[in-house]
């Protein structure tokens, strides 16, 4: 396969000549021809080796139903009888392929008591649907086979009470399209009247309230059905939605430079590119918001498809076929230029973009702190009742809260995440959806033995543990963009702070974990990143890779260097490990120790991607760690940087700047206040460069910065009034939210 990023730029170039139209009809035909010419040969292999699923029972095969669904589209575009003709054949013998199911599994099943549906997989349903109502009038469909097509599904509309699965999220969405284009074709059957109260009942949820789901295979299914279902049923006023407006920004600004959305929860690396539902997504929103970033999202999202190097499906037609239909092409694409920034929110999106542009040669890397939060409890608690979910974050989630799904510099790939499952329900230890899968700082509450590997020590049986996040802070100041966020797990008794920073100049992360105690215990912390090959290591260093995933090659010209400064105690060390269904590496730096409720413990890891050969002694150099006033209460890193040095604080303890007594405001500079080299300032964030000429700093929830003893700034002296103990009005000074400067050098 071509290297992604130098194809992807010509694929661009080369389409912008072509109205985004054209484009889709194109594909759309060839993957009609193609699919019809394959029909034959995939319904044979399917007969030979298709068998009753433990979980689904019958599984008829997708490839027909989108094959017609494809052609009878082509059909009401083009008046083309072929197409009605062959989308005809295809409908009426759809339910032929049950004879195929043994009579003893139909009988084994209490839900086939009524007959085997035709259509048992909801997801064919609306697909199914949609070609008959395109092609009915066509002519190409006699009595007998209207009586056929409609017996057969009016039999799989039933079928879905048997298991009506409600909530926010895909299948449950699926399941109310299936039901609205049900009602559609037969709105005189006896039994539209229940099939639009079911389907009613499912999409109220998801017309009103947030998915619950966070699983980038799973949110373009959920879209996708649900503005399919608005269509279906007239429900315009889901564009009129916050909600909706909100979910078109959301996966617009989380865009990687592979041109697509990126792989978190459930996902694998192609989810983003997943039946293409995200093309048609984006298609809507523009068309509705006259919204060119979303017209561009549309095209870009097709255009890195084809980097795949792989033909279209008629599955990804089908999906095509409703981009074709929604597309407005006054609408003219514009790449976005917003930078590093919060997607979108702290309370339903929950993960940070740092970026230094939209091409494919950008740096870019996803922050996911999302928990299972407080909404949609509801639906967590039905699917948590009724479905095997316990190794999973509901719904469709892993346990990768404070997590780096992806990094990407220059079109390479320098982390990732770890994929779906590689068998019900989630495969050995909870694979792939547990903590340790993920490039993040997890927890155990006992000691390793040395001796011990490390992944047999902290595999267990894969059910998920809950935990809460929050974002504590995120900036875009004057050299750097900076992210804290914490992780709290209250049953096991610690919480973590991760906070990143992204040195924008060079593109290089500094990442720091700090960690609290909350119950005293023995516990084994561990700081872990993932990567396909390991170039090389000493004893604070591993340099990484990863050229492909899965087949999907990128460019190899570049690793990522993991520096860890901060040594003391802990041991650094890698092992094998499966992820993405391929041989990877787990590189994890660990600590056990006996802790009390208030210890205070931390990682530090420096992320430098850069050329690979280049000299790796000179770049380990470039960051370290000084001393600070206030050890594991604060850490200092210095990085060099050419004609200037630049200095990193950040607390490890927010609470140490904090009066005992019950005074307001409660800020003491003297408690909070840490020397950092040359710099003294009691911020809770600070970055500063020197050089002979001058200095430049930024400093986050901060009363002072001081240079060499010099103030920079100092918050100023006011009256408070109204303290709780009914002492007199006091003297005091709050914080200021955040400050910078660039201040000569004397």
């Amino acid at each position: 396969m071509k290297k992604f990023t130098l194809a992807l730029l010509i694929l661009i170039l080369m389409s912008t000549a072509l109205s985004q139209k054209s484009v889709y009809l194109n594909a759309i035909k060839d993957a009609a021809e193609r699919g019809w010419r394959d029909n034959p040969r995939i319904i044979e292999q399917w007969k030979k080796t298709t068998k009753p699923n433990i979980l689904w029972g019958y599984d008829s095969p997708a490839h027909p139903v989108y094959l017609a669904s494809t052609l009878a589209f082509l059909y009401e575009e083009t008046k083309n009888m072929d197409y009605a003709k062959r989308a005809a054949e295809l409908l009426a013998m759809y339910g032929d392929l049950r004879d195929v199911y043994p009579e003893a599994n139909v009988k084994a099943r209490i839900e086939y008591e009524d007959g085997l549906p035709a259509l048992a997989n909801f997801f064919f349903m609306p697909p199914y649907i949609r070609a008959y109502l395109r092609i009915r009038g066509s002519g190409m469909i006699d009595e007998a086979a209207r009586k056929k097509i409609e017996m057969d599904l009016a039999g799989s509309a039933d079928f879905i009470f048997r298991f009506p699965e409600w909530g926010t999220h895909n299948r449950a969405m699926l399941r109310a399209e299936a039901l609205q284009y049900a009602v559609l074709a037969m709105p005189d059957h006896p039994h539209a009247v229940k099939w639009r109260k079911l389907a009613d009942a499912i999409a109220g949820d998801n017309l009103k309230q947030w998915e619950a789901e966070d699983a980038s295979t799973y949110h373009p299914v959920w879209l996708e059905s649900l503005y399919s279902y608005a269509d279906a049923a007239g429900k315009n006023e889901l564009f009129e939605s916050p909600l909706t407006r909100y979910y078109q920004q959301y996966f617009l600004k989380l865009i990687g430079p592979h041109g697509t959305i990126p792989e978190f929860g459930d996902a694998r690396w192609t989810s983003g590119w997943e039946a293409l539902r995200m093309v048609p997504f984006f298609e809507k929103g523009a068309a509705v918001y006259k919204d060119p970033q979303l017209k561009w999202a549309a095209w870009t999202v097709l255009e890195s498809y084809k980097t795949l190097n792989r033909p279209i499906s008629v599955g990804e037609a089908y999906h095509l076929s409703d981009a074709y239909r929604w597309a407005d092409e006054s609408v003219k694409p514009q790449q976005p230029t917003s930078l590093s920034q919060e997607v979108l929110e702290d309370l339903v999106g929950k993960k940070i973009v740092f970026r230094d542009g939209w091409t494919p040669m950008s740096t870019y890397m996803l922050l996911n702190y999302r928990d299972e939060g407080d909404g949609g409890w509801l639906t967590r608690e039905y699917l948590r009742q009724s479905i095997s979910v316990e190794e999973e974050k509901m719904h469709h989630g892993h346990a990768d809260e404070n997590s780096i799904p992806l990094l990407m510099s220059n079109g390479s790939v320098l982390l990732h995440d770890a994929d779906y499952r590689n068998e019900l329900p989630s495969g050995p230890y909870g694979a792939w959806r547990q903590d340790y899968f993920h490039n993040r700082i997890i927890a155990r509450p006992e000691k390793r033995d040395k001796r011990q590997p490390f992944l047999e020590f902290v595999r267990n049986s894969g059910a998920y543990r809950a935990v809460r996040t929050h974002k504590v802070d995120f900036l875009n100041l004057n050299e750097v963009d900076m992210s804290r966020t914490r992780l709290i797990d209250q049953d096991m008794g610690y919480q973590t702070d991760r906070v990143i920073t992204f040195i924008k100049e060079e593109g290089w992360f500094v990442v720091v974990d700090a960690i609290k105690i909350l119950r005293s215990g023995y516990f084994t912390f561990a700081n872990l990143w993932h990567a396909q090959h390991i170039l090389n290591k000493g004893k604070d260093y591993v340099d990484v890779a990863t050229d492909s995933i899965q087949g999907v090659k990128f460019l190899t010209d570049r690793s990522l260097l993991l520096v860890f400064p901060e040594t003391y105690a802990k041991t650094l060390g890698d092992e094998p490990i499966s992820r993405s269904h391929q041989q990877e590496n787990v590189i994890y730096q660990t600590i056990s120790g006996q802790y009390k409720a208030g210890d205070t413990e931390l990682f530090v890891t420096v992320l430098i991607p850069h050329g690979r050969g280049q000299n790796l002694d000179d770049l380990r150099s470039k960051a370290k760690l000084i001393d600070v006033s206030a050890p594991y209460k604060a850490v200092g890193v210095q990085i060099a940087r050419g004609d200037r040095t630049s200095v990193l604080g950040v607390k490890v303890d927010l609470e140490m700047e904090i009066a005992r007594e019950n005074i307001r405001p409660r800020y003491l500079y003297s408690l909070g206040k840490v020397v950092y080299g040359d710099f003294e300032t009691d911020a809770h964030y600070f970055f500063a460069s020197a050089s002979s000429r001058e200095v430049k700093y930024s400093a986050s929830n901060v009363l002072k910065v001081l240079f060499k003893g010099k103030p920079f700034m100092e918050a100023l002296p006011n009256t408070h009034g109204l303290q709780l103990d009914g002492a007199p009005d006091r003297i005091g000074y709050t914080k200021w939210r955040y400050w910078g400067d660039t201040v000569e050098n004397k």
